[in-house]
């Protein structure tokens, strides 16, 4: 009976090790991808924005990724 106990208790911790570091992962590659979206937006296409315009956009997207990445680690965290 003990075993079994044991068992259960290492499938747990192997499913939640899974789940993060896939999110760990997810959070990393977002993170790169919203680097690689800012570096080419403004080297493409924000060339007759004026600064403001600009910083809008930086602002903007960072708040989108951060609630995306937030939204991720806190249904994770309250499983």
């Amino acid at each position: 009976m003990t075993s079994h106990a044991n068992c259960n208790n290492s499938n747990t911790r192997v499913d939640a090790m899974s789940s993060l570091t896939s999110r760990i992962t997810a959070t990393l590659l977002i993170g790169i991808g919203w680097l690689v979206f800012i570096v080419l937006y403004l080297a493409f296409f924000a060339g007759s924005f004026d600064f403001w315009q600009k910083l809008a956009i930086f602002i903007a997207s960072g708040a989108i990724v951060i609630g995306i990445v937030s939204i991720m680690w806190i249904r994770w965290a309250v499983k």
